[in-house]
């Protein structure tokens, strides 16, 4: 029986080994099918099994299988290393950047009211037109009394609000939903570009559509003018996902990274007991350094919300 329970807890270690492994790979390999899409979402959560690995294998006494754990570790320790360690941010006026996905117009309104009261800017994603008379009538628009709008049905409607003034209002074309670009200025940055973006879920049959968008938004960001920028939304990618990574060249950088804020699941929080497993919104700057990020609940809807300080650099 001895034998047996070994040998089955070898099995079991293997087993968490190559889930270990796999996602070590992920963070590397540029998904492109539902299921590899989101099983990079989730690599994080290997480290898991690659530590439950390795306390059976130093229990079994498996040196081989130890060394590979060991190295297993060691590559997703390094992958997700970035997310934690901070940039020392610079002197200067701090504001507030805000992103929040209302699943479907679903989500409460009050509640981004009460994450943003500092807020400078509020980047909102699946806003319909009954959800955007509810931001209007909210505290949000009391405060933020400047917005760029295009509200559609389900997932298709985006809406930027802000408490100075918007310029250069357009719908970045071609893309899947509506996905905004304004300028205006900042603390620090009196002409600075802003996007508010969704790009679509990869739900099967429809990867296709995620690809493509997190391209052509690759695009946009690599077709900007020199200049500070701060994106601001909910990319259904994660730091894992090569696609992501591609954003953050020319200057751009994740705030997370910056501000060595770590792993900070927003998706999804109507499963789980409200516990998300996806970091999946984000904002993304260029001649900005967040000094923190931090998460917030959206009764409503399935995202958790992403408050962002930023000052110039």
């Amino acid at each position: 029986m001895r034998r047996l329970l070994a040998f089955v807890a070898i099995i079991i270690g293997w087993v968490l080994l190559a889930v270990t492994a796999v996602g070590a790979f992920l963070h590397f390999f540029t998904s492109r099918g539902t299921y590899a899409i989101y099983a990079t979402a989730l690599v994080p959560l290997t480290i898991v099994t690659g530590v439950a690995a390795f306390v059976l294998f130093l229990v079994l006494r498996r040196w081989m299988a130890l060394a590979l754990t060991v190295v297993a570790i060691t590559v997703l320790c390094f992958t997700q290393g970035p997310l934690w360690v901070s940039q020392t941010a610079p002197a200067g006026d701090r504001f507030t950047v805000v992103t929040a996905n209302l699943q479907f117009g679903g989500g409460n309104v009050d509640d981004v009211a009460a994450a943003a009261a500092d807020a400078d800017l509020v980047s909102l994603q699946e806003v319909t037109p009954e959800a955007l008379d509810r931001v209007r009538a909210s505290a949000l628009a009391g405060r933020l009394r400047y917005e760029y709008a295009i509200p559609g049905p389900q997932a298709a409607g985006t809406v930027l609000l802000s408490s100075r003034p918007l310029t250069d209002e357009e719908r970045i074309p071609n893309m899947v939903l509506n996905n905004l670009s304004v300028r205006t200025p900042v603390p620090g940055a009196a002409s600075t570009r802003v996007l508010a973006v969704h790009t679509p879920a990869p739900l099967s049959g429809h990867a296709g559509d995620w690809v493509q968008d997190m391209g052509l938004l690759k695009d946009q960001l690599q077709a900007l003018p020199d200049g500070p920028v701060i994106v601001a939304g909910d990319v259904n990618a994660t730091w894992d996902h090569v696609q992501y990574r591609d954003l953050l060249t020319d200057g751009f950088a994740d705030t997370t990274s910056q501000a060595g804020a770590g792993w900070r699941p927003t998706f999804p929080t109507d499963r789980f007991g409200d516990r998300p497993l996806a970091a999946i919104d984000h904002v993304i700057v260029r001649g900005f350094i967040a000094t923190s990020v931090r998460t917030f609940s959206v009764s409503g809807s399935d995202h958790r919300g992403v408050v962002v300080t930023l000052v110039a650099s």
